[in-house]
C-alpha cells in the first residue's frame, strides 16, 4: 500500500510541469485532507524534498483529527502549516498567498446527502470566501468543479466544455451539480473582475487513499471484491464512464493552474479510460490474482434504488482543451484498476 502511494506522490513531483512558476511562491490548498486533495500536499512537499523548490503549503482542513492523520509527519516543517477551519466562515491569513486551490467539498455520496444544505454552502460560500482571500492576495484561483455539472445528455458524443444538459434545480439529489455549477459562475463573476480564475472538472479519479465505503463505483468495486469476492451490479451494466488514475489527474489539474487560461474551464478526462460499468468489472475480477471473482446482478435495483433509476447512460469528457495545454495521460485503465487494488491489498 505505502509503496503504491510513495510511487505516486514521486510521479507527481517528478511530472514536466511548469514547476518553475511554483519556486519560492505560497500555495493554499482548501479541503487538504480529502481523497484527492492530499496528494497536491504531499507531491509539492516531496518537490522540495527533492528539488529544494520552497514551496510553501498551506493545508486548510476542516476536520482536526484526519489533518494529523493525513499530514503529522510535516508538522514542524518550514514549508508547511495547517490552519483548521470551515471555508463557510470567511478565511483569513496573514502571509503571502501566490496559489489557491479549492477542492472544499464533501465529494463522497454518504456525505452529500447527510446535510444538503452544508454541501451546497461548502462548495458556494466556501468558494466565495476563498475567492474573496484570492482577490485580497492577489493570488490565482483554481477551482475543482465535477464533470457532474453537465447533468443529463440526450447525445452519447462526448463533452466538451461548452455542451450542457438539463439539471432539475428541485432534484435534491442534484445539489452536489447545482452547487458546482453556481461556483463555477461565480469564479467567472471574479475573472471578470480581473482575477486570475481556472476551472477544472474532473471524471472518475482512481486511487489510493479513498475510503473503502466512499459509495463511488469503482471503490464499491473494490469494497465488494474484499468482502465476498463478488461484484454486484445495480443494473445491466451498460452506463459509460471517463475513468482517469490520480497521478494523472493532478498533474492536469496543476497544468491547467499555471498555464490555463482564466475565466475557462477544462475537462480532466481520457478518452482511453472509458469504459462500460461491467467492462470495469471485468477489468478488476480479472485483474484480481489467486481470487474467483463473480459478476452477478441486483436487477431489483433498477426499479427502486435512486442512485440507479436516475443515472444517466453515457458520461464521457473530451479532453481535447486539456491536451491543448501539453497534457499527456500515462496510466491506462487497467494500469490504474491494478495499482488502485494493489493499494487496497488486492494481489494483482
Amino acid at each position: 500500500m505505502r509503496d503504491i502511494f510513495s510511487e505516486d506522490i514521486e510521479l507527481i513531483a517528478n511530472s514536466d510541469i511548469n514547476w518553475d512558476k511554483l519556486k519560492n511562491k505560497t500555495i493554499l490548498i482548501a479541503g487538504a485532507n480529502g481523497y484527492v486533495p492530499q496528494y497536491f500536499v504531499h507531491a509539492i512537499l516531496k518537490r522540495n524534498d527533492i528539488y529544494g523548490d520552497n514551496i510553501n503549503v498551506i493545508a486548510l482542513c476542516r476536520n482536526p483529527n484526519r489533518a494529523e492523520q493525513r499530514f503529522g509527519a510535516y508538522y514542524g516543517r518550514k514549508d508547511f502549516c495547517v490552519i483548521i477551519q470551515d471555508v463557510v466562515k470567511p478565511v483569513s491569513y496573514t502571509g503571502k498567498i501566490d496559489y489557491i486551490i479549492d477542492a472544499a467539498c464533501p465529494a463522497d455520496l454518504k456525505s452529500r446527502y447527510d446535510n444538503v444544505i452544508a454541501s451546497f454552502e461548502t462548495s458556494v460560500t466556501g468558494c466565495k470566501n476563498l475567492l474573496e482571500l484570492a482577490k485580497e492576495k492577489q493570488a490565482s484561483f483554481l477551482f475543482i468543479s465535477s464533470i457532474d455539472i453537465y447533468g443529463r445528455n440526450n447525445s452519447a458524443q462526448r463533452l466538451t466544455e461548452e455542451s450542457y444538459g438539463s439539471l432539475d434545480p428541485l432534484n435534491i439529489r442534484n445539489v452536489y451539480s447545482c452547487s458546482k455549477k453556481a461556483a463555477e459562475n461565480l469564479c467567472c463573476c471574479y475573472s471578470y473582475t480581473g482575477l486570475d480564475c481556472k476551472i477544472v472538472r474532473p471524471s472518475q479519479i482512481m486511487g489510493g487513499g479513498i475510503s473503502l465505503d466512499d459509495g463511488r463505483l469503482h471503490i464499491d468495486f473494490i469494497s465488494q471484491i474484499l468482502k465476498s469476492n463478488t461484484i454486484v451490479l445495480k443494473g445491466d451494466g451498460t452506463p459509460r464512464r471517463s475513468f482517469i488514475y490520480v497521478t494523472d489527474a493532478v498533474i492536469a489539474m496543476l497544468t491547467v493552474m499555471l498555464d490555463g487560461e482564466s475565466g475557462n474551464a477544462y475537462n480532466v478526462c481520457t478518452e482511453s479510460g472509458e469504459a462500460s460499468v461491467l467492462e470495469l468489472a471485468r477489468i478488476m475480477a480479472g485483474s484480481a490474482k489467486n481470487r474467483n471473482v463473480e459478476i452477478t446482478y441486483n436487477m431489483e435495483t433498477r426499479k427502486s434504488d435512486p442512485a440507479v433509476t436516475q443515472v444517466v447512460s453515457v458520461v464521457l469528457g473530451d479532453s481535447s482543451k486539456l491536451t491543448g495545454l501539453g497534457w499527456k495521460p500515462q496510466i491506462s485503465l487497467e494500469e490504474s484498476c491494478k495499482r488502485m487494488m494493489t493499494y487496497y491489498g488486492i494481489e494483482t
